[in-house]
C-alpha cells in the first residue's frame, strides 16, 4: 500500500513539473517602444487594453496590422503563436478580416 502511494506521489510530481515546463512563455516589454507595449498587450488577449495601447501610441489598427512586428514576425502571427485568445484579438486588429489561411496566403503573395 505504501509503495502505491509513493508511486502515485512521484507520478503526480512529474506530471506537475511537465505541465509547468510546457506553460506558455512569460512575455514582457523589453524596452520603452510603443510597439513593444502593443505586442505584449496583444498577446495577453485583452482587446480593451490593446485598444488603449494603440490609442495611447497615436496609431491606427491598420497601421498596427501592416507595420508593427513583434520578435521579427507580423503582429497577427505573434498573437497567433503566443496569445490565449488569438482569433478574437486578430479579428480586432484586422477589423474582422483575419483568417489564418488567408493571412498567410496574403503574406506569401506580398513577398
Amino acid at each position: 500500500m505504501k509503495v502505491l502511494a509513493k508511486t502515485l506521489a512521484v507520478v503526480g510530481l512529474f506530471s506537475g513539473l511537465t505541465g509547468a515546463a510546457m506553460a506558455t512563455p512569460e512575455l514582457y516589454v523589453a524596452d520603452d517602444a510603443a510597439s513593444s507595449k502593443i505586442c505584449v498587450t496583444a498577446a495577453t488577449g485583452d482587446k480593451f487594453a490593446l485598444r488603449s495601447a494603440i490609442k495611447d501610441a497615436g496609431l491606427t489598427k491598420q497601421y498596427v496590422e501592416n507595420k508593427i512586428t513583434c520578435n521579427d514576425m507580423p503582429i497577427v502571427s505573434f498573437v497567433a503563436q503566443y496569445s490565449e485568445n488569438p482569433q478574437s484579438v486578430n479579428d480586432f486588429i484586422t477589423s474582422g478580416r483575419y483568417s489564418e489561411e488567408n493571412y498567410l496566403a496574403s503574406l506569401n503573395a506580398a513577398q
